[in-house]
């Protein structure tokens, strides 16, 4: 920036420096008023649309609702989660009864809770 040089001169051409001096006092207008700009923004808004005309000549698609897919639960799964809460019930009355060895057969018992484990395989 030259410091002599007139309005006229100024004004006709812009530098680097000149553009981050606006931009910089843009983002600090925009941080000081950005609450206050929300009905500027609505009053916006609202003209755009006023104005905003709608082609007649585009169709108007309806979008189908989605319905979400449920997947059924398999017997398979239902029976194993029954297991484990019929374990876990079992092992919840032996601690209260504060019988240890009780615990012990039911923590015994737990790594056979799999369904992978009780199916039979059939060797031909």
């Amino acid at each position: 920036m030259n410091i002599t040089e007139s309005f006229d001169q100024f004004s006709s051409r812009m530098s680097g420096m000149d553009l981050a001096l606006y931009a910089g006092v843009g983002l600090v207008l925009w941080v000081l008023f950005k609450d206050k700009l929300s009905p500027v923004q609505k009053l916006l808004t609202d003209l755009f649309n006023k104005f905003n005309v709608s082609n007649p000549k585009l169709p108007v698609v309806e979008v189908p609702k989605i319905t979400p897919v449920t997947t059924p639960s398999s017997q398979t799964d239902d029976t194993f989660f029954k297991l484990v809460v019929s374990w876990k019930q079992t092992r919840d009355l032996a601690e209260k009864s504060n019988c240890v060895e009780a615990i012990k057969v039911a923590d015994q018992m737990f790594p056979f809770l799999s369904p992978n484990v009780c199916k039979k395989e059939e060797k031909v």
